[in-house]
């Protein structure tokens, strides 16, 4: 990938690789100077925001240029990374003050993500979309493996002042490059002129609407559910248990990213070339679920890496799978609000996991929690097996997709209407 195209992805992940160094670095100090308290006000307001942020926030992507909304978003993240940078050098750092920044690159990214996610459908050919998308997950799984080696490597020799540093060189990067990625033409798609009310009700009214993606994002947080706390919280749990070193827990997670990559550049094509789109997503899912009961009934470190590894290849083929239909099938003028709301269940997701990881510990032992995590995204995942069209969906031509949520849900889609005018779905 070049020009455009590899402007916006290369600076996608040179985001996530400053936005883990810095999170890192601000966990590190809460850990280190404000404990548990801190550690739980910090996250419970960043998850907090983020659900109120992006659906808030949606319609800007789809009423303003995506470009220039990157831009902007990347502007506030370097002011979030300058700010800390000068605190932890005047050892300033606290709660709040990580808290107000924290908040700042929240609702930076609010608007980033959505905005970057249409964005790229406007900078490359419709016949490279499948391409580009599995290059963008590469890109992800390489900054989620990179991020995290680079901030250890930065408080190892500097403490967070030198990763508050290399987050602001990063975010610098990504900033430049943001700059850099233009569409390949003109928007042929008029910007909304509904109120921000009226539009935000449109994109949340298309998400529930369009019932194949309604019930297809659903069930998918429900698993992350299930996924989120057997791959986060209790794996340090689990490590500790079998009397493993904490590098284990970074040996993991670069296992997880390995296995997304190595699934990206072309085992997870590979297998649904094979098996068809619909049968490699149960088998992904099927072996998935099977390797998170795994972890919690192996009894070596090395097994429950090797299982991460697993797994990361299978989420690689789930998350690549249908998403350059359902990229297609979104009317242009709705990609960045529906974006949002899938975004928004994951936080969603995200904030319910930790909630019942630490019911079922207070329950049960580890291994059996495992064991409860791997049976319920099992059962989560048998409920894409009766979404709503998801079948024919899946089947269709990148040529048939196009366009495919506006054919065959054309009531979702109503624009310039007064919310509440229309019929109940």
């Amino acid at each position: 990938m070049h020009g455009p195209v590899g402007a916006l992805l290369l600076g996608e992940m040179t985001t996530l690789f400053a936005s883990t160094v810095g999170h890192g670095a601000a966990l590190w100090w809460l850990a280190r100077h404000a404990g548990v308290q801190g550690l739980t006000v910090y996250s419970a307001l960043m998850a907090g925001l983020a659900l109120i942020s992006l659906p808030l926030l949606s319609p800007l992507g789809d009423r303003l240029c995506r470009r220039r909304l990157i831009v902007w978003g990347q502007g506030l993240l370097v002011g979030e990374a300058v700010a800390l940078m000068v605190l932890a050098w005047m050892e300033a750092l606290s709660v709040p003050a990580l808290c107000a920044c924290g908040a700042m690159a929240t609702w930076a990214n609010a608007v980033i993500q959505p905005a970057r996610s249409g964005l790229l459908l406007d900078v490359v050919a419709t016949s490279r979309l499948g391409a580009a998308i599995r290059v963008r997950r590469g890109a992800q799984a390489l900054g989620t493996l990179g991020g995290p080696a680079l901030g250890g490597v930065a408080l190892a020799l500097g403490d967070v002042g030198l990763a508050f540093a290399l987050q602001m060189a990063l975010a610098i990067a990504a900033l430049v490059l943001a700059r850099k990625t233009r569409p390949l033409a003109p928007s042929t798609s008029a910007r909304s002129t509904e109120s921000w009310r009226a539009s935000l009700v449109a994109g949340l009214r298309a998400k529930w609407r369009v019932r194949v993606d309604r019930w297809w994002s659903l069930t998918g947080a429900l698993m992350m559910v299930f996924f989120l706390p057997a791959t986060g919280m209790l794996l340090p749990l689990r490590l500790q248990k079998l009397g493993a070193s904490p590098a284990w827990l970074g040996l993991c997670g670069s296992a997880l990213s390995l296995g997304v990559l190595v699934g990206v550049l072309g085992l997870a094509d590979r297998c649904m070339t094979r098996l068809g789109r619909m049968r490699a997503m149960v088998v992904a899912i099927a072996v998935c679920g099977l390797s998170l009961g795994a972890v919690g009934g192996v009894d070596r470190p090395a097994a429950v890496m090797l299982c991460f590894g697993v797994i990361g290849v299978c989420l690689s083929v789930t998350q690549l799978m249908g998403q350059t239909h359902r990229s297609l099938a979104v009317p242009e003028d709705f990609r960045a609000r529906m974006a949002s709301a899938q975004l928004t269940l994951s936080h969603l997701a995200a904030a319910l996991s930790p909630l019942l990881a630490g019911l079922c510990l207070g329950w049960w032992p580890i291994e059996w929690v495992y064991g409860l995590m791997s049976a319920g995204f099992l059962l989560s995942g048998l409920a894409l097996l009766v979404v709503p069209d998801l079948r024919v969906f899946l089947a269709a031509s990148p040529v048939e997709a196009t366009g495919w949520y506006e054919r065959r849900y054309p009531e979702a889609f109503r624009r310039g209407e007064r919310p509440g005018a229309e019929s109940r779905a």
